[in-house]
């Protein structure tokens, strides 16, 4: 994990790598606060929706439209 970015991050924390073991991108978004990034876990809060989705675009790009409004509508109707 921590060459992922992930050491001390928490569970869960996602890393999205290429056919040679690469990263693309992880879970931990970046603020203003925080720009080293802070782990999103399981995506609940909008800004963590979001961020969830732009990692999907960056590592599938190949990922349709209809795909991922489907993948965002999910984990927008997981509110507790």
């Amino acid at each position: 994990m921590e060459k992922l970015g992930g050491k001390g991050a928490g569970l869960p924390f996602f890393a999205f790598i290429d056919s040679k073991g690469e990263l693309i991108v992880n879970s931990k978004r970046a603020t203003e606060a925080n720009p080293a990034g802070q782990n999103i876990g399981h995506p609940f809060a909008p800004e963590e929706i979001a961020w969830f989705m732009q990692m999907l675009k960056k590592a599938a790009p190949r990922l349709t439209e209809k795909e991922s409004q489907a993948i965002e509508s999910w984990l927008k109707s997981q509110k507790k």
